[in-house]
């Protein structure tokens, strides 16, 4: 069973934080929010709120992470969902329809969200959906972040016009390369990460962190303005504009210290020939449980 839904970049997690840039909102306004000030009408600013956050491609969430952030101590908790992860569906027991990617296909962004709530216990207060063009528009438009390539990749796939050809010890930083890189699974003749998609998946979650890394330093309120037109562009989200400036205000409190980001536990099964991503509900409760806790 692989991980293959979380070709995801820092871009997915910076679009969370920064989603108030579509708007257009300037920096001299942005500065003259008050962090105390709150956002009237919205979830009171020591609860959490937890979002969706989905690459989209082909009428498929190819990757699927459900974010929740804490605006009281600046705490945000990352929990990446297998696009395989199985999920009951009424009149489906074991068909592709019941992997949680397909949600998408049935009825958008809004179903993505449900699927995740109704897979985690947790209530999901908004989703954003990200074009896979965003992420090459997105690093870029961070001025790039540098990763080291872990081992020699070559991969071609002719029909979807994906070229990857990688040397290890290679640096790349450019938004097309870092998108190759996440997407990278296996070589031509065979071969990949010695942990297979674990590998994979643990390159992915050290992008994301040198994404937000790269975000937050400096004048955060700049660094997100840098962004606003490929967001503009390329990602939809619902939160309404006054919750999203009163998240960004809050954005600053965020330390790597205090940024968790891991997978949803559970373990491959093949049902029916097909392949899924089984949640183990126990632990998945005992990882959720102070979110859940810390959201009432």
């Amino acid at each position: 069973m692989s991980d293959k839904g979380k070709i995801i970049t820092a871009a997915l997690i910076v679009v969370f934080l920064i989603a108030a840039a579509i708007y257009g909102f300037t920096y001299n306004f942005l500065n003259k929010i008050s962090v105390e000030e709150g956002a009237e009408g919205y979830p009171a600013p020591e609860k959490r709120v937890n979002v969706v956050v989905m690459g989209v491609a082909k009428g498929l969430a190819d990757t699927i992470m459900l974010a929740s952030f804490d605006p009281e101590d600046g705490a945000l908790d990352v929990l990446s969902i297998p696009r395989d992860t199985y999920i009951e569906r009424k009149g489906h027991k074991t068909s592709a329809n019941n992997k949680i990617n397909s949600s998408y296909g049935r009825g958008g962004a809004d179903n993505v969200a449900e699927s995740v709530a109704s897979l985690t216990g947790l209530d999901v207060h908004y989703f954003v959906e990200v074009d896979y063009e965003a992420v090459k528009e997105l690093v870029d438009a961070m001025g790039g972040i540098m990763v080291t390539v872990p081992m020699d990749m070559n991969y071609d796939d002719p029909v979807d016009d994906l070229h990857i050809h990688f040397k290890k010890g290679e640096t790349v930083s450019k938004g097309e390369d870092i998108l190759k890189l996440l997407r990278y699974r296996k070589n031509n003749k065979g071969g990949g990460y010695k942990e297979g998609d674990l590998g994979r998946v643990k390159m992915q979650q050290e992008i994301v962190r040198l994404g937000i890394d790269k975000v937050m330093r400096g004048n955060i309120a700049a660094n997100f303005l840098k962004l606003q037109e490929p967001v503009k562009e390329y990602v939809k989200t619902n939160m309404p504009p006054k919750q999203m400036m009163y998240y960004i205000t809050k954005a600053k409190k965020i330390k790597k210290e205090n940024i968790t980001i891991q997978t949803i536990p559970g373990r491959a099964e093949t049902i029916n020939k097909l392949s899924f991503f089984v949640v183990n509900r126990d632990k998945m409760d005992e990882v959720l449980k102070p979110l859940i806790e810390e959201s009432k």
